[in-house]
């Protein structure tokens, strides 16, 4: 795909955010096609539009998502009837797909896939959004005596989901409340359970490079539950110690956000900044360099 497509699907994107009145009046000037190449799937410049705003939508309430919900939203220049055919073609593609108990449409795993690559705008947190974390880390490194802890207890409260921090010496979990509403099933408790409990022997598998790394659905390397997603990175610690942080959530977990959350507790964690108090902990080395 050419640069030039890429920052257009990325405005497309952003426009959306800034609602449906900014939407009609600037993304729908962008009349012209371009064809984005997915595997061996196309999808055209209105599609990828409305595929964006199924997931907005989706990432909002967790319910399938109608044509009649997009036209009156998005401010799409195109009548209801259009966007229903358009939908039929991203599900023909498979990107979205109708769940037996309704008439809307969901993500699946490939739609989200596309959503993160190609849509989703970087998010960077503000200089307050920073202060906060820093002032809450260190509060919780008072509180408690472990690092991974801390981490955990900031991670889940902050992406509201389940978050693990594997570090030499010490694996800890915190969060499973967070994930677990009616909608889960007691399968997908147990998976998710299995997962937490064996997630130190997993951070070889789940980390292979320095960059932040989403897993969404069956992408997993590991045994998840097949309707959460997995973010996780490896940290370095001001002494040379290595280690995984990650956070457990559904498909429609707000991947920006939780992405630059890590992003920023890893820059925390290798500046070893005065405002998080570092505990001295021995080397491990079954996480890769």
């Amino acid at each position: 795909m050419s640069s030039a497509n890429f920052i257009m699907l990325k405005q497309i994107w952003q426009k959306l955010h800034q609602g449906p009145a900014f939407a009609k009046a600037s993304v729908g000037k962008q009349a012209k096609l371009f064809y984005i190449m997915n595997q061996q799937n196309q999808i055209t410049n209105r599609q990828a539009k409305i595929l964006a705003a199924i997931i907005k939508e989706y990432s909002t309430t967790g319910l399938p998502v109608g044509s009649g919900e997009l036209s009156e939203k998005y401010g799409f220049s195109v009548s209801a009837a259009t966007i229903r055919n358009e939908m039929q073609a991203l599900e023909k593609a498979g990107y979205i797909f109708q769940p037996h108990t309704s008439a809307g449409r969901v993500p699946t795993d490939a739609g989200f896939r596309f959503f993160v690559n190609k849509l989703m705008k970087h998010l960077e947190l503000t200089q307050i959004e920073q202060q906060r974390l820093q002032q809450e880390l260190k509060t919780l490194q008072k509180q408690y005596i472990e690092l991974g802890k801390s981490l955990t207890k900031l991670l889940a409260k902050q992406a509201q989901g389940a978050a693990f921090a594997l570090l030499p010496g010490n694996a800890s979990v915190t969060g499973l409340s967070n994930v677990i509403d009616s909608s889960v099933s007691t399968e997908e408790v147990r998976e998710i359970a299995k997962f937490l409990e064996d997630v130190s022997e997993y951070g070889g598998q789940l980390v292979k490079t320095d960059e932040v790394k989403a897993y969404i659905g069956s992408e997993a390397p590991v045994p998840l539950a097949k309707d959460f997603s997995l973010v996780v990175t490896k940290v370095n610690l001001p002494h040379g110690e290595k280690g995984v942080i990650g956070i457990i959530g559904p498909k429609r977990m707000k991947y920006a956000r939780n992405i630059s959350l890590l992003e920023y507790v890893k820059k925390l964690l290798a500046t070893g900044l005065s405002a998080i108090i570092i505990v001295s902990i021995p080397q491990l080395t079954q996480f890769p360099s």
